[in-house]
């Protein structure tokens, strides 16, 4: 039932996206640094901006999970040093 729910998701996102994409054909330029320039429609363009915004959110998300495991790793060996110093006292 959830993988139903997921290709249903899906499938709108997708529709949702290519009437976007139908609808906003205009190009845009985008002007980069030292002259670069680069000429798309604009559904494209904010794609790219999207897909970007997720692996960077993504990245941010797993460095922030990386810290924590560690706080959890090293609060986890004081445990068990207190444990092991209760114990033997």
């Amino acid at each position: 039932m959830k993988k139903l729910f997921y290709v249903i998701v899906l499938f709108a996102f997708l529709i949702f996206g290519m009437s976007f994409y139908v609808n906003n054909p205009q190009p845009v330029v985008l002007k980069y640094y030292l002259g670069l320039e680069k000429e798309l429609p604009l559904a494209v363009l904010l794609l790219i901006t999207l897909v970007i915004g997720v692996f960077v959110g993504y990245f941010a998300s797993i460095l922030k999970s990386l810290k924590l495991r560690r706080n959890l790793a090293r609060a986890n060996r004081a445990v068990k040093s207190l444990e092991s110093e209760h114990a033997v006292g």
